[in-house]
């Protein structure tokens, strides 16, 4: 089963590089949602003399703000989810009344970071492909909407010990430091616990400096809060980072 988890996340790592042209960690990350997948699969089993049923229908939510991160490929992440499904039924002899049909929902009743699943053995309907799709569709437009309508946008880290990773920025509020309980986590010693945050508004983002211990500079200029423009350069201690906007 690791093995099949680690061509999963595999998978998702590619899909994400499709979707969004970059890889960027997320709060939730899709491993946990499979693993959580798993256990509601393997909780709810039905027996019969043919031998385990198990659910079907799986809905999963996520507070809006760590769904969003999803927002670009959560279709194409919920095929690869009901593929995992497949996989491990097949492992564990389990057997479906029907086809299996995961959904991701943004619910702000789920505290953030974790991971709720709703799992039910029910017939679907018979072009439930077509009608998820859809549904997923509108939950994504939904979810955006509710959160600020906030496009894409990107931190690279260009210089330091984390060089080369990239930072989706898909929230209104995005907080930027040493701390793990930042959006965007820093692990460098002179980038303060709570360094500086990214926020849209009326239209742009702004970098907004927390009371750091060695600054915000935005292209060289220490700042307690600036307008980012594509391609703009980034320094939060020794840690050097360019902002980047979807197709400029």
């Amino acid at each position: 089963m690791l093995g099949k988890l680690q061509r999963f996340e595999d998978f998702v790592e590619r899909l994400m590089e499709g979707a969004v042209g970059r890889i960027f960690r997320t709060t939730v990350q899709p491993a946990e949602i499979a693993r959580r997948l798993e256990r509601a699969m393997d909780s709810q089993q039905l027996a019969t003399p043919e031998g385990p049923i198990v659910p079907n229908d799986y809905l999963v939510r996520l507070h809006p703000e760590d769904f969003v991160q999803f927002a670009d490929f959560a279709d194409s992440l919920s095929l690869q989810l009901e593929e995992w499904l497949l996989d491990v039924a097949e492992e564990r002899d389990y057997g479906f009344v029907d086809q299996v049909r995961v959904r991701l929902i943004g619910d702000p009743s789920v505290p953030r970071r974790q991971v709720q699943v709703e799992a039910q053995i029910a017939p679907l309907p018979y072009d439930e492909f077509a009608s998820r799709q859809v549904w997923q569709r509108t939950e994504v437009y939904r979810v955006l909407h509710d959160t600020g309508n906030v496009p894409r946008a990107f931190l690279r880290v260009l210089e330091g010990p984390l060089a080369g990773q990239t930072f989706l920025i898909r929230k209104k509020v995005t907080t930027i430091g040493r701390a793990l309980d930042n959006d965007i986590v820093l692990e460098v010693l002179d980038v303060s616990r709570r360094h500086a945050r990214i926020e849209f508004v009326e239209g742009h983002f702004e970098v907004i400096d927390q009371g750091s211990t060695n600054g915000t500079l935005v292209n060289g200029r220490a700042v307690e809060r600036a307008p980012l423009s594509n391609g703009d350069r980034l320094t939060l201690g020794t840690v050097a980072l360019e902002f980047t906007t979807a197709g400029a």
